[in-house]
């Protein structure tokens, strides 16, 4: 038989025996590929479920694989990140959680959030350390200029200030509507005349001790109160310890524009006194009427005041409103005459007393003048 026209056997071919590597080293390798092909199966599985789940986030994880990316035979584990490549914003505007309604905007909203805390609490921290700072410095001036605060404190008008605390009023410094307002005016009693009566322990003037006596002593304050426009102004007196009361008395401007400006009232009333000592036999207690008194103020505009002067001791005066800025003269009288004064028992019956008492003349005159400076003013 022909070689050539032999009929063909095909014989299958076995496949040889796969060689063991007997070697440590070829051990070692053997031992590699098959957990590299165990991971890569395992990987594989585990980036399909995600992808089923849509639970890959864009941020930390992988992204869905491309279709030429899913045929290929990937089996190294490497994991593709938005970030490997150019393509960073692309694939995260992609994503599925974000690409939803409102995603974007819910991502900047928290972003926004984020930054102002930030902001927030730098600046706190700026402020804060700046305080600390500033606190340092003013406390260690703090005891300097405690005095100068209480003592301009002290200087503001101030009509619901206590009776204790001394009120001042700078003359540079006026209300707008001066002089209407509520004032204190601080005086001492000068000089006391009793000669429109016969006994002169029924003519008394509070406080009962002149200036030459005792300065301190002879401090008295008048409240009263202005009311009114520039062109009409009343002035109104307070509960005061001199039983003086009147209400709405016209005050006159006098000098105007001169040195000497002043505004000046007078009232009519009666000054009723408790003689000084017993006038009776029998040592009833008294009181005598000077019905037709007067009582005569001038308040200056300009002309400085000297009284009181705390380097003398003059206390304060108890104003129960801020001080009048300048002068003042305050002068009450009574003129003798028939009936003058008129005296009784305070006891019931109020009988009258007539001894002992003669009528003056009526160019007699009793006073209390009062003033807060010591030279001669022009009345």
């Amino acid at each position: 038989m022909d070689f050539w026209n032999r009929p063909a056997k095909h014989q299958q071919l076995s496949e040889p025996q796969t060689k063991r590597i007997s070697t440590p080293a070829g051990q070692r390798l053997s031992v590699i590929l098959e957990n590299g092909d165990a991971q890569a199966k395992t990987r594989d599985s585990h980036r399909a479920s995600m992808r089923k789940s849509g639970l890959a986030t864009a941020l930390v994880g992988d992204v869905p694989r491309e279709s030429s990316e899913d045929q290929s035979n990937d089996s190294s584990g490497y994991s593709y990140s938005v970030w490997s490549d150019g393509e960073k914003f692309s694939a995260l505007r992609n994503h599925k959680q974000i690409a939803k309604r409102g995603g974007w905007r819910r991502v900047v909203i928290i972003l926004g959030i984020v930054i102002a805390l930030i902001i927030a609490l730098a600046v706190g921290l700026a402020v804060g350390l700046k305080k600390k700072g500033g606190n340092g410095s003013n406390n260690a001036s703090s005891s300097e200029p405690q005095a100068a605060s209480e003592s301009n404190t002290s200087n503001a008008p101030n009509p619901t200030a206590t009776a204790t605390s001394p009120l001042t009023l700078s003359p540079s410094a006026l209300p707008t509507n001066f002089p209407v307002g509520s004032y204190s005016y601080i005086t001492f009693l000068d000089t006391v005349q009793d000669n429109c009566t016969s006994l002169a322990s029924t003519w008394t003037c509070y406080p009962y001790t002149i200036y030459n006596t005792s300065p301190s002593k002879s401090i008295a304050t008048f409240n009263w109160i202005i009311s009114g426009s520039p062109s009409s102004l009343k002035i109104s007196s307070t509960t005061n310890p001199f039983s003086i009361s009147f209400t709405n008395a016209d005050l006159e401007l006098l000098d105007q524009g001169e040195d000497t400006e002043r505004y000046r009232f007078q009232v009519q009333l009666t000054k009723t006194v408790s003689p000084s000592s017993s006038i009776t036999g029998d040592n009833a207690a008294v009181e005598c009427d000077y019905n037709n008194s007067s009582l005569t103020g001038w308040l200056y505009t300009k002309m400085e005041k000297g009284y009181p002067d705390a380097g003398h001791g003059d206390g304060t005066g108890d104003p129960s409103f801020p001080a009048w800025p300048f002068a003042v003269r305050v002068e009450q009288a009574a003129a003798g005459g028939e009936n003058v004064p008129a005296c009784h028992k305070t006891s019931s019956p109020q009988s009258p007393i007539t001894q002992n008492i003669e009528p003056q003349d009526g160019g007699s005159l009793c006073s209390c003048l009062y003033k807060n400076w010591r030279t001669p003013v022009p009345t």
